[in-house]
């Protein structure tokens, strides 16, 4: 028993990793099998760090496949401004020597519009970004909550 390491103060402990320690390691003679119930950990924290990694590729595959969509709708939304624009000052010539009605009328409603949805890919854009924030935080919450086990 000398060669085994001592177990962190209990307060150091999530509820969860006490639990399972207790379940564990409750009788002198299961206490015996520590070694054994170290490895199954070591097994179980290698499988956890093995998925994690896996989903932090996924989660950067598709984080980068959503960035490149999204620079391609920006891309896109530029060119329909550009035309836009482009159309309204050919309209407005055109409105002014005539009588005013016609689709001049219409263009600013299509600016907007055009606005509006450039708006809300920015939007989404900046959500995207918190959202990476937040699943950073987290799974670097979660390396530090099983890390107790190395």
């Amino acid at each position: 028993m000398d060669s085994l390491q001592s177990l962190p103060p209990l307060s150091t402990l999530s509820t969860s990793v006490s639990s399972a320690l207790n379940a564990k390691l409750g009788t002198n003679h299961e206490l015996t099998q520590a070694p054994s119930i170290v490895a199954e950990f070591l097994t179980q924290y290698d499988d956890l760090e093995r998925n994690l990694v896996h989903l932090n590729r996924t989660l950067e595959s598709n984080l980068a496949s959503y960035a490149s969509f999204s620079n391609r709708i920006g891309h896109l939304f530029g060119i329909v401004n550009s035309k836009l624009t482009d159309l309204g000052s050919s309209v407005c010539l055109r409105s002014s020597v005539s009588d005013g009605e016609g689709l001049g009328e219409e263009l600013p409603s299509l600016a907007r519009e055009v606005a509006r949805v450039e708006a809300v890919r920015a939007y989404a854009g900046e959500s995207s970004k918190m959202s990476d924030y937040w699943n950073s935080k987290i799974l670097i919450k979660f390396k530090q909550k099983h890390l107790i086990f190395v």
